[in-house]
């Protein structure tokens, strides 16, 4: 009994037990954060060192990254996942693309990753040097009711994307939960989303940084000074129709006030001045990172982030802060990205398999059957771009299918024309884009299927559209 007692202790001490195996499994996903900063280091290498073999490997680790993710994203990741790797896989069987092609086909959207990843150093500045706070009296002084509340926001939003782009959206979004917390979560939600998402797509029309914008510009060949006008004009008309939309909406929900908001801000001139500098410095650094350095523009983002919130917490002497928030925050985050990595990975299986497929063609007919009915184009072009943007393809690729006939549309309409349409009808999909980067972190954010977030924006973006058409109309009056 003796020797059996201690043959048992031996197993016992020889064999892991279920807790200690939990305990390795759970240390492994808390260190998860190093492996993925290894595939980011490798994208880095490869924007400057471009290798097909490099580009594969990145690619085989992005399969293992979405190995790794699928059990622990949230459900409707997963079967949105499932979906798109069974269209993509659908795709790739009716083209001529090979086995040893599928790693290349899931490292198109490491960058984006790379990019989400980096957005929580931007916000860790902003809550180490207080400015949220100035934000939130943004977004909150004399604010009479969420109606009024949202036509501050919305105007503020718009402000932010122009110079933070993505990271607008998540500080904004922070400050809004924060604000409205005593309000019902379903009012408080829809609030978000409109505010923000409408925002962001309202700026995009005219930065001269978003690639929507510049892709159509590529396009066409027109000057960007020629089309900013028409731009700017299509950005207000967007600000002053969704603004009563919104007015009108939340009128009725009131929200708790706070006297302190309305003092702070009084008493943050300085503080207000120091923000907006920082957000001019920010803008001149990615437009040099892009247009001297002619780094991607995504890349130029990404990589100024992290050096220019050191440097901005070490001129306002917040760096300890900084540095206390930043990197548990970013940790957490990059252990985290689970659901972000199902959906951006399989979208790129589904995009690079749809771009190799005969099934493009078919995209591409209906515009030539249409030759010589302009305004039967301009709304093909509009439906186009939303029904493409509801299956996940991005506005971008759509872009390029338009991109494909651009001969036979710059001979239908004048550069400017068909500038303000292309763009107008791309960037109006982003707010009900269900696989958009913004949609995607919106989604994470009020833990919300993305799905219901398009229902609640799908109108504006269709109105929006309606709107671009007009103008671009409009501007056969006078080229």
């Amino acid at each position: 009994m003796t020797n059996r007692s201690h043959r048992r202790n031996l197993v016992n001490i020889e064999m892991p037990q279920p807790t200690d195996r939990r305990m390795i499994v759970r240390q492994l996903l808390n260190h998860l954060y190093i492996f993925y900063s290894f595939v980011f280091i490798l994208n880095i290498v490869h924007v400057f060192w471009e290798n097909s073999i490099l580009y594969s490997i990145i690619g085989i680790l992005g399969i293992v990254m979405t190995a790794i993710s699928f059990p622990r994203s949230d459900r409707v990741f997963k079967i949105l996942g499932v979906i798109l790797l069974a269209a993509g896989t659908f795709f790739f069987f009716s083209g001529e693309s090979t086995f040893q092609d599928i790693p290349s086909f899931f490292a198109g959207n490491i960058a984006l990753l790379f990019l989400i990843s980096m957005l929580p150093w931007m916000n860790s500045v902003v809550k180490a040097g207080r400015y949220n706070r100035l934000l939130q009296s943004l977004l909150g002084s004399n604010a009479k009711g969420l109606g009024a509340l949202y036509v501050r926001s919305e105007v503020t939003m718009v402000s932010l994307a122009a110079f933070l782009n993505l990271s607008s959206a998540t500080i904004s979004q922070d400050l809004l939960k924060e604000q409205l917390k005593t309000v019902k979560n379903k009012v408080k939600n829809s609030f978000i989303l409109m505010a923000t998402l409408r925002g962001y797509s309202l700026a995009l029309l005219w930065s001269p940084l978003e690639i929507l914008l510049a892709t159509s510009i590529f396009i066409t060949g027109v000057n960007y000074l020629e089309v900013l006008p028409w731009m700017l004009f299509l950005s207000i008309l967007g600000i002053i129709m969704d603004s009563f939309i919104g007015k009108v909406m939340f009128r009725k929900h009131e929200m708790e006030e706070s006297s302190s908001l309305e003092k702070g801000f009084d008493q943050s001139k300085k503080k207000l001045t120091q923000f907006i500098t920082a957000l001019v410095l920010f803008l001149s650094v990615v437009v040099f990172l892009g247009n001297v350095i002619n780094l991607d523009f995504l890349f130029a983002v990404t990589i100024a982030i992290f050096p220019f919130a050191y440097l901005w917490s070490v001129f306002v002497k917040r760096k300890k802060s900084f540095l206390q928030i930043g990197w548990p925050t970013w940790k957490w985050k990059t252990n985290h990205l689970s659901n972000f990595i199902v959906l951006l990975l399989t979208l790129s299986f589904l995009t690079e398999t749809l771009n190799a497929s005969p099934y493009l063609k078919y995209l591409q007919d209906p515009i030539i059957a249409l030759e010589g009915s302009p305004l039967l184009i301009m709304l093909f072009i509009q439906a186009a771009f939303l029904v493409m943007t509801l299956l996940g393809v991005h506005p971008i690729a759509t872009m390029g299918i338009f991109g494909g006939v651009s001969q036979l549309l710059i001979g239908a309409f004048p550069p400017v024309t068909l500038t303000v349409l292309l763009a107008t009808c791309a960037i109006a999909t982003v707010p009900s884009a269900p696989y958009g980067l913004i949609v995607t972190i919106t989604s994470v954010a009020l833990r919300m299927n993305p799905y219901q977030i398009v229902l609640r924006n799908l109108p504006y973006s269709i109105l929006l559209g309606f709107l671009g058409i007009g103008v671009a109309l409009l501007t056969l009056l006078i080229y």
